[in-house]
């Protein structure tokens, strides 16, 4: 990590630390992306299929992964107290917390997976493809789990580059088995929708392979002997639950609302089921920009917290959310004009191309949204601020907008666009509470900067 003082380097050392992790981001939604694209031209009924399942493990997924990045602001404070034996403690005891994780959710799903998909009503094909996409995917548990704790430990070392070379892998191998599997090419079988979800497991067990070897070369890597066995230490879970699993859990109230959405969406037949798969595809792909500002304004602030600079987090917080909203507007302005272009990505047929427009147009309103608020949670984790974030993403999506998408399809019969309302307005209730709330952990900490813990803003 670096120290600078002067505006202009702070630009330059966050785009540094941003674009390795941009690239990262757009790697890693690519997956998604890559299934549902493959999965939309071999035919609309297996891509309702994986659309369906993927409603049902995002929102559990990535509350894993978000418990799993806890580990970046706590390795980022030691980093700036320069305490490298409590980094390598917790970075072994995070690979195991890694493997329970992935143990817990595989363990869940074969318990609840067909019942709940048994209550939803899907056509028997839709349901048949959404179990067996989810029961192959399923096998890359682990491995992504276990490479998302290295990701997290190397971004927290400011190598961002490096996650990014690895994440990239992940794209051609993911295309390569998702080719070969969903349309039967090289001697493989052709399995559709399902195919895409052993493709993504098989790619992401490569990348575990290729990320352990990294680790084992890398002259920086190397000095944080990290897969030494030293046994199960529960005292040493303690913070990171405690850090990581607000956020784990702020992710999942966050990701699931749009799930959740995307499950309601059934009751509207086929063709609505893909067109919102597609358009929330789409929407995820480009939230790949404001999550890595997000992510690179942890690393930073985490780091200048644990320094004690606090008015230098302050100067990186504004820029951060500045560039993360000009990046917005550009892209709403871009997008604005290809809607049917993008549309025409994902499937041909007339009435499926219409609908997805519609949801799309909804979309760009999230992005506006979406760049302020997440540069100020990733602020705020830095601040090691995470369980009021939480309570307040709650109240935005399930208390606010979620009941007003309820309400305009019960009482004003707008349909499914309904709920993409709903969201909207969620998020944007979301975002102003974030806004107040960063305020008061930054009049917080300026007051502790003395010397004080920084964790104790409440």
């Amino acid at each position: 990590m670096e120290l600078t003082t002067q505006k202009n380097h702070k630009i330059k050392y966050l785009l540094k630390i941003l674009i390795p992790i941009l690239i990262y981001q757009l790697a890693n939604y690519s997956a998604q992306f890559i299934d549902t694209v493959m999965t939309g031209r071999y035919n609309e009924v297996h891509l309702a299929g994986v659309s369906i399942g993927g409603s049902l493990y995002s929102p559990f997924f990535t509350m894993l992964t978000g418990i799993v990045s806890g580990l970046v602001p706590i390795v980022g404070q030691y980093l700036g107290q320069k305490k490298k034996e409590k980094i390598i403690e917790v970075m072994r005891q995070y690979l195991l917390i890694g493997i329970f994780l992935a143990f817990l959710l595989f363990l869940f799903g074969w318990i609840f997976l067909k019942p709940t998909l048994g209550i939803m009503n899907l056509e028997l094909s839709v349901e048949m493809i959404a179990f067996e996409y989810l029961s192959w995917l399923s096998l890359g548990l682990v491995p992504l789990l276990l490479f998302s704790v290295m990701r997290s430990f190397v971004d927290a070392l400011g190598l961002t580059k490096l996650s990014m070379l690895l994440m990239v892998l992940v794209v051609p191998l993911n295309v390569f088995f998702n080719y070969s599997l969903i349309y039967g090419q090289f001697g493989f079988p052709e399995m559709g929708g399902p195919g895409a979800g052993l493709g993504t497991a098989l790619a992401y067990w490569g990348l575990l392979f290729i990320a352990y070897f990294v680790f084992k070369w890398h002259s920086e890597l190397k000095k944080y002997p990290i897969f030494k066995w030293e046994g199960i230490r529960l005292s040493l879970w303690k913070e990171p639950f405690k850090i990581g699993f607000p956020i784990g859990l702020s992710i999942f109230a966050e990701v699931a609302i749009f799930c959740f959405v995307g499950l309601l969406m059934a009751g509207f037949g086929t063709t609505v089921i893909a067109a919102h798969q597609a358009a929330m595809n789409f929407a995820i792909l480009i939230y790949a920009f404001p999550i890595s500002i997000s992510t690179a304004l942890t690393i930073i602030v985490s780091f200048e917290v644990g320094q004690k600079n606090i008015l230098s987090a302050i100067q990186y917080s504004k820029i951060g959310i500045l560039t993360s909203f000009i990046i917005a507007v550009v892209t709403l302005v871009c997008l604005a004009i290809n809607l049917t272009t993008i549309a025409s990505f994902y499937g041909s047929e007339e009435e499926f191309i219409k609908i997805t427009i519609q949801f799309l147009a909804y979309s760009l309103l999230f992005q506006l949204f979406d760049a302020i608020a997440a540069p100020i949670q990733g602020i705020l984790r830095g601040y090691k601020d995470v369980q009021m974030p939480f309570i307040l993403c709650l109240i935005g999506y399930w208390l606010i907008g979620l009941p007003i998408g309820f309400l305009l399809h019960y009482g004003f019969n707008f349909g499914p666009f309904s709920y993409w309302i709903g969201l909207i307005l969620g998020l944007m209730s979301n975002c102003t509470f974030l806004v107040f709330r960063l305020k008061r952990a930054v009049i917080k900490n300026k007051i502790n900067r003395g010397g004080n813990d920084v964790s104790n803003t409440k």
